[in-house]
């Protein structure tokens, strides 16, 4: 008999476990696996620390949201806003109560520069010259250009009111991006520099205005057109009217000379 003959048993196939278990032991486990074995515990506090951020992140911005929209419907208080579609109020008649939340408990909000704006209309408004400082915070801030080129336009004009140098407020507009008043910035520098006579300067200011701002009203209704057209147009002088030569009164006039005097004649029912 030959020993090398085997029996039935000893060729049975082996089972799926035992070749696992020889794979294992001839190769050993994967290299992911070897890292995963090694790292678990890091993995796990990782993900736990990521869901962690992103349920902060999300959390963050929600309630940054939220401080907006109520910063937003202050702002509407302020100006004393009741239904959609109805006018706001005056610069003077601003709710002073809710600028001062606005400016003290949202002040980390888009609308915090425009409460100081809406402060320095009602401070300048109610004849307040704090009013300057404010405009000139909000114009220093970092809001979107149209809003702090709105707090120098309204400085601009009050310069002009109180018959001071606005030239310098209103090209500080022009030097800023492309915005709303940019075209009423270049008009009142063109009629300012008429006023002085350079004709030179305002024809200059008021062709940039065209050039700049092509879409502005004040180009498309032809304002700055017919700017340009007066510009050499010069204004009628006064004239003195001429002096004439006084007439003699006519004797026809009164025949008497001198106004008679009436006197008063009493009534007597007895005569």
């Amino acid at each position: 008999m030959d020993n090398n003959s085997k029996t039935n048993e000893d060729t049975l196939p082996l089972s799926p476990e035992e070749i696992k278990a020889i794979g294992e032991i001839a190769i050993g486990p994967s290299r992911h696996e070897q890292f995963l074995n090694a790292h678990y515990k890091k993995l796990m506090w990782g993900g736990i620390t990521l869901g962690v951020v992103a349920g902060g992140i999300i959390a963050f911005f929600s309630h940054r949201n939220d401080m907006r929209h109520e910063a937003a419907a202050q702002v509407v208080q302020a100006m004393k806003i009741t239904a959609p579609g109805e006018g706001i109020a005056s610069a003077d008649e601003y709710d002073a109560a809710a600028i001062q939340t606005l400016q003290q408990s949202y002040g980390n909000t888009p609308s915090a520069v425009t409460a100081e704006l809406m402060n320095g209309l009602s401070l300048l408004a109610k004849g307040d010259e704090a009013g300057i400082a404010a405009l000139e915070k909000a114009a220093a801030s970092d809001a979107p250009v149209p809003l702090r080129a709105r707090a120098l336009a309204a400085l601009a004009t009050y310069e002009l009111q109180q018959n001071k140098d606005s030239a310098p407020t209103w090209t500080r507009i022009t030097q800023m991006e492309a915005n709303p008043y940019s075209a009423l910035a270049y008009l009142m520098l063109g009629d300012l520099a008429k006023t002085k006579g350079d004709k030179d300067a305002a024809r200059n200011w008021y062709e940039q205005c065209k050039a700049k701002c092509p879409t502005s009203a004040l180009v498309a209704d032809k304002t700055v057109e017919l700017r340009l057209t007066l510009l050499d147009v010069d204004a009628p002088k006064p004239v003195e009217p001429i002096a004439q030569p006084q007439q003699p009164a006519s004797p026809l006039d009164n025949p008497f000379g001198e106004v008679p005097e009436v006197q008063s004649v009493e009534f007597n029912p007895g005569v």
